[in-house]
C-alpha cells in the first residue's frame, strides 16, 4: 500500500510536469507569433501611417486654403496619435504576455474631450459619466465613441454627431448618434469587425450594443452597461 501511494503521487508530479512542458510549449508559440505579429505592424503600418503624418505636414504648411489647411493638420494630428497608440501595441505584442502586461496608457472618461476635439466631426456632447467607475468600463466606453465616431467620418461625411452619457442607479448608457450625410462617402477598405468587436467587449463587462438608423436618414449607436455593482466596489 505505501508503494502503491508513492508510485501514484509520482505518476501525479509525471502528469503535472508533461502539462507544465505542453503549456509552455503553447507560450513559446504564442509568444512567437505574437513577435512576428509586432514586426508586421510595426514594418507596415507604422510605415504607412509614417508617410500620411508627413505628408499632411507638408500640405498644412503648403495650402493658402484654410480650410485644406485645418484638414491637414488633424490628418497629421491623427496620425501621431495612432502611431503612439500603435508604438504601445507592438511593445505589447513584444511582451512575454504575462498577465501583469499591460497596454499604457489606457483611455479614460478624461480623454473624452480630446477624442471629439480631434475627430474631425461637428460633435455636442451631453451628461456625465458616474465618478469611480472600473478603468474597464471607462476604457469599453472610450473605445464605444472612438469605434462610433470613426463610423461617422467614413460613412457619413459632413454630418453632425451628438454623444450622450446617461445614467440611473443600475445602468449607464452611452448614445452616439448623426445626421445624414451633406456628401458622398469615400470607399474604403473595412472587414466590419468594428462593431462586432465593440459587442464584444461590452460583453466582457457585462453589457449591449445595439445599432439602428434613425426616421431622419441618420444612425444611432446605443451602449448600455450595468453599474451597480461598478458604484459597490468604488464605495467600497
Amino acid at each position: 500500500m505505501h508503494t502503491q501511494r508513492e508510485l501514484t503521487l509520482r505518476l501525479d508530479d509525471i502528469r503535472q510536469a508533461r502539462e507544465h512542458e505542453r503549456l509552455l510549449d503553447a507560450q513559446a508559440v504564442l509568444a512567437k507569433e505574437r513577435t512576428q505579429l509586432a514586426r508586421e505592424m510595426h514594418d507596415v503600418v507604422s510605415h504607412q501611417v509614417s508617410l500620411i503624418a508627413v505628408q499632411a505636414g507638408a500640405l498644412s504648411v503648403s495650402t493658402s486654403d484654410p480650410d485644406a489647411r485645418t484638414a491637414a493638420e488633424n490628418v497629421r494630428r491623427l496620425s501621431v496619435d495612432t502611431l503612439d497608440e500603435l508604438r504601445h501595441m507592438v511593445n505589447l505584442l513584444r511582451a512575454s504576455g504575462s498577465s501583469t502586461t499591460e497596454l499604457m496608457p489606457q483611455p479614460t472618461l478624461s480623454d473624452l474631450d480630446r477624442l471629439i476635439a480631434g475627430s474631425g466631426i461637428e460633435t455636442r456632447r451631453t451628461g456625465t459619466a458616474p465618478e469611480g467607475i472600473d478603468t474597464a468600463v471607462q476604457r469599453t466606453i472610450y473605445r464605444t465613441i472612438q469605434e462610433a465616431l470613426t463610423n461617422v467620418r467614413k460613412h457619413a461625411p459632413g454630418s453632425t454627431a451628438t454623444v450622450d452619457i446617461a445614467h440611473d442607479g443600475t445602468d449607464l448608457t452611452v448614445t452616439v448618434g448623426n445626421t445624414p450625410a451633406t456628401r458622398p462617402s469615400l470607399t474604403l477598405p473595412s472587414a466590419r469587425h468594428g462593431l462586432l468587436g465593440l459587442q464584444e467587449r461590452a460583453a466582457l463587462v457585462g453589457g449591449t450594443v445595439v445599432t439602428e438608423a434613425t426616421p431622419d436618414g441618420g444612425f444611432r449607436l446605443r451602449l448600455r452597461l450595468p453599474i451597480s455593482g461598478q458604484r459597490s466596489r468604488a464605495d467600497a
